[in-house]
């Protein structure tokens, strides 16, 4: 009898082994997950910066700050399905007039980076008023992806695809 309750203690205590490794083995991998989940809120607030600063040049002429920020062979994607490349877009820029009194916003951003290359996704949220002064707000899903070359990130590619209500 006291050899078959040291068996049982026995598998008793391999069994708790067990549990605890399990244990330990979902909380790693939760806390890793939570990791990932934060380093991925982080690059995406580090990416939508980088967005803004690019808007920013765009609306201010920046034209040596977006030069910086857009990749040579950049291409922009319009919701229409039109293309622009990075030269059209500075030619256009140099005589384009902002909007007065637009705002634009960002929603939902979520970046995954790869190596030298980085997958962005927001909402751009577009605010103004129409000609007849009536106030508007047009949302856009937009796709980023970010190269890093000569070790700064720089957009490579836009595409835009609009929100309806």
């Amino acid at each position: 009898m006291g050899n078959f309750l040291c068996k049982a203690r026995g598998q008793s205590l391999v069994k708790r082994i067990l549990l605890l490794i399990a244990l330990m083995v979902l909380v790693s991998t939760c806390v890793q997950g939570q990791a990932k989940d934060g380093q991925a809120k982080i690059k995406a607030k580090e990416f939508t910066l980088l967005q803004k600063a690019a808007d920013e040049a765009e609306d201010k002429k920046g034209l040596a700050a977006l030069d910086r920020l857009l990749a040579d062979d950049y291409i922009f994607t319009a919701p229409g399905g039109a293309v622009t490349n990075k030269k059209q877009l500075i030619e256009e820029i140099k005589t384009n007039v902002p909007d007065a009194g637009q705002t634009i916003s960002y929603d939902e951003a979520t970046a995954n980076v790869y190596g030298n290359a980085a997958v962005v996704n927001y909402i751009l949220i577009v605010k103004a008023r129409d000609k007849e002064g009536k106030d508007y707000a047009h949302r856009y899903r937009n796709t980023v992806v970010w190269v890093k070359q000569q070790g700064h990130w720089r957009i490579a590619s836009i595409h835009v695809s609009r929100i309806r209500p």
